[in-house]
């Protein structure tokens, strides 16, 4: 009751937010949309020379999402990769060690093994999500073979803002999250926070093992920036979270393990971003993330199998980047420095410590530059970065970008690039023991870097069609040295195999992916429409790569009934059957698909979610109702994810 009070006293100090008018969009032109990813400064994403895709806030709020993975769950071609680890994102039929995830530009410590965990990003204080997909090392480095997801947060942007949401519903799931802002002059100032808790879930209740791991997560962060007039800004911004997980797993021995898992992530960072009077714009950033990974693994009725870790990884990050706008070209420049270093029982040695510096400059080319959005329009983005790594030298990644537009309703891109990928610590130095199942995993300190070559190209269509839009595209990536795990022979507790890791693979991903957007004749209603088909091997094991579908569609239904303030999103996926390899050794051979591979295909599913909200347009208050899974597709083996459930909730803006 006091929230509505509050949003009731507040919009009698305001007028109401008036009702669009009859000529207004319906929604805003996605065109006009400002993208920083794809080229490290803010452009237009009609100009943008390499495609990038946005989620925007409204869109996150309308489908009713909790956290990253969750949000991109459905996301025309991306995948999803289930681990107890946590969740991780495939691009392009690359796994998640070939993806960059990034927030406002800057990487996030933390991966486990090689993968980071979506579901530690709630999501609070993101304004949008951007999508880079093909090679990106050009501009960021390693670890972007795949391409890049960049979360970019709020701004303040009023006197006064306050917000907050809160829902509830099935697995005794509750999510509440609040933030307040404001603008005084040149100071700004954003606090927030977030609680978030779910039982846990079982896909195979007949066994003592969990599918789904009970969690809480708590986070908060504080920002705080210096804007005397547009073209200088300085901020400052810390942030932490802590997520605790409890499941039970069940040994390949028939030994029923507790686990717990504590994650704790804190980052700050501070920046200043000025621009001249005669154009140039320089940004400076500093950033220094610390993870803390806790594991306990408590065997019932027996202390064998007790397993306790704990890792610390820190990063440090700094980065000078100049902008320039030099008649017809555009050039973004600059020196990023890039720190690791991680302390784990389970290394060979610890602590082991890495850095890396990178030189990049881009320069986007108005070959043709049209007149007034009229006539032949080309633009050529070349651009070339140079990696020092302290362990594995140099290495450069050039990529060549090109964007032609033969009229305004006709846009084609191409871009071309290497990449390349320094193998992790945990690949250089593991050193683990699983004295119950029989094997070592033993990192290899003389691994080399993966590389790739890839080749995207992609077309858009604007018919003369208000809110229509189609687009196709085609990408070829080819891998080499790529780290496969090796043994001589087979788990057994009397005389334990040490796994190896070695650069013996190569393989290539490659595919197509269509993509159409109409307006209804139902006025504010839309259908999403999208396929992708992934042709993914191993050339050194000859078969498929593990894991991915070949053929995906995606299918989203929006729909607004202003009258009623009601609005409806209705978004769903079909994935076909995917191909895994399991060996006959049991435990790490499963993991690895070490041994006589068998080759399982995991069965194809529908996935269906929908929300419905409804608006007091002049209060800022939402009611929602979330429905998620709604066909139940999932099972203990390939897709654990939460089963069918319903959530329902309010938010509340000012």
């Amino acid at each position: 009751m006091i929230l509505p009070l509050v949003a009731a006293f507040l919009t009698s100090q305001s007028p109401p937010a008036p009702a669009p008018g009859p000529n207004e969009p319906e929604e805003p032109n996605r065109r006009q949309q400002t993208v920083v990813t794809a080229s490290r400064a803010e452009r237009k994403l009609e100009d943008v020379v390499v495609a990038t895709e946005v989620i925007t806030r409204e869109q996150i709020d309308a489908l009713g999402v909790r956290d990253l993975g969750q949000l991109l769950q459905q996301q025309p071609g991306v995948e999803l990769v289930y681990t107890f680890r946590g969740v991780g994102l495939r691009l392009q039929g690359l796994d998640p060690e070939y993806v960059l995830v990034l927030v406002d530009g800057e990487r996030v410590s933390g991966r486990v093994g090689t993968t980071l965990d979506l579901g530690r990003f709630s999501l609070r204080e993101v304004e949008r999500v951007e999508i880079v997909k093909g090679p990106a090392a050009a501009l960021y480095g390693a670890d972007a073979m795949g391409g890049v997801v960049n979360l970019i947060t709020r701004r303040v942007q009023r006197p006064l803002e306050l917000g907050g949401r809160g829902m509830f519903g099935t697995l005794l799931e509750g999510d509440a999250r609040a933030n307040a802002g404001t603008k005084q002059g040149p100071f700004e100032l954003r606090v927030g926070g977030g609680f978030r808790r779910r039982d846990a879930y079982d896909w195979q209740p007949e066994d003592a093992a969990t599918s789904g791991a009970a969690l809480q997560r708590f986070d908060g962060d504080l920002s705080l920036a210096y804007a005397p007039d547009e073209r200088t800004r300085v901020w400052l911004r810390g942030g932490y979270a802590r997520r605790d997980e409890n499941a039970v797993d069940l040994n390949p021995s028939g030994a029923v393990l507790d686990r717990r898992q504590r994650q704790e992530q804190f980052d700050v960072s501070l920046g200043s971003r000025h621009q001249l009077a005669d154009g140039p714009s320089l940004l400076v950033r500093g950033h220094f993330g610390l993870f803390r990974e806790q594991l306990l693994q408590d065997q019932r009725g027996s202390r064998a199998l007790d397993d306790y870790s704990q890792n610390f990884t820190r990063l440090y990050e700094g980065l000078v980047q100049g902008d320039h706008r030099l008649g017809a070209h555009a050039l973004t420049g600059g020196v990023e420095v890039l720190g690791e270093r991680l302390n784990s029982a389970r290394l060979e040695r610890s602590p082991v410590s890495r850095i890396r510096g990178g030189v990049f400059l881009q320069d986007e080319w108005d070959v043709l530059p049209g007149t007034d959005g009229e006539g032949l329009r080309l633009k050529v983005a070349p651009g070339l970065r140079f990696d020092l790594d302290s362990q594995f030298g140099g290495a450069p990644s050039p990529r060549l970008a090109i964007k032609l537009d033969p009229s305004p309703a006709l846009t084609v891109r191409a871009s071309a690039g290497l990449g390349f990928r320094p193998p992790s610590f945990q690949e250089l130095y593991l050193r683990f023991t699983n004295t119950g199942i029989g094997y070592v995993v033993s990192g290899n300190p003389d691994l080399t870097a993966e590389h790739s070559a890839a080749v995207n190209v992609g077309v858009d269509w604007r018919p003369p069609l208000s809110g229509w839009l189609f687009s196709a595209s085609a990408f070829h990536t080819r891998l080499r040295d790529l780290i496969n795990v090796t043994a001589g022979g087979v788990p057994n507790p009397d005389d334990p195999v040490t796994f190896n890791y070695e650069n013996v693979a190569r393989a290539y991903t490659q595919g197509i992916e269509l993509n159409g957007r109409v307006k209804l004749p139902v006025r504010s209603t839309y259908l999403d429409l999208a396929y992708t088909f992934l042709d993914a091997r191993d050339l050194t094991r000859d078969r498929p790569l593990e894991g991915r579908s070949r053929h995906r569609v995606n299918a989203q239904l929006t729909t607004r009934y202003r009258p009623l303030n009601l609005e409806a999103v209705v978004r769903g996926s079909w994935v076909s059957c995917r191909t895994y390899f399991l060996g006959v050794g049991g435990g790490m051979a499963n993991v690895i698909g070490y041994g006589e591979d068998t080759p399982t295909g995991a069965p194809a599913y529908v996935d269906l979610e929908a929300q419905v909200t409804y608006r007091f347009r002049s209060s800022g208050i939402e009611l929602f109702v979330n429905g998620y899974n709604l066909l139940n597709a999932g099972d203990q083996q390939f897709n654990p994810r939460p089963p069918r459930g319903v959530l329902g909730g309010i938010q509340w803006d000012y």
